[in-house]
């Protein structure tokens, strides 16, 4: 495996992982289970984490695809600020989940108020979890602009 492969596998973890968190949090709201949030608040921070992992292979693995014929910088440049983007709001959820679980060792009525503002925070940054997805897949799917290949 080399740096795109392991771009690829965070970006998407990071993306579909988001998407989990969402629906776990609000499952852990509805049913006002503090054990449930705690877990949702740790679904935060590994998500964090994985975005981490997936700017560090960025550079690699743009290295690689531009040695490919037909791939624009811009395109991977595009991809670049959408991604960066994206990391920010996913450490930043990741941040205040994880001082939600600090804050829980004394404060339950914390916890909930930090991890619902992380919530909206991570349902907002859906968008830019989009963004930066469909950016990335751009750079060398050409289905996504260009639909079903047809043979003449």
């Amino acid at each position: 495996m080399n740096a795109a492969h392991f771009h690829l596998m965070f970006n998407h973890l990071s993306i579909v992982g988001l998407g989990f968190a969402i629906l776990f949090n609000l499952v852990a709201i509805l049913r006002k289970s503090e054990e449930l949030i705690k877990l949702s608040c740790w679904f935060y921070v590994l998500i964090g984490l994985l975005s981490v992992l997936a700017v560090f292979t960025g550079d690699g693995a743009g290295e690689i695809v531009k040695t490919y014929p037909g791939i624009s910088n811009d395109a991977i440049e595009y991809h670049e600020t959408w991604g960066y983007i994206f990391f920010y709001g996913l450490v930043a959820v990741g941040v205040g989940s994880l001082a939600a679980l600090w804050f829980s060792r004394k404060n339950a009525i914390l916890l909930k108020k930090i991890n619902f503002a992380a919530l909206i925070i991570a349902v907002l940054f859906l968008f830019f979890a989009y963004q930066a997805g469909t950016s990335g897949g751009r750079i060398r799917h050409p289905e996504i602009e260009q639909g079903a290949f047809r043979k003449s």
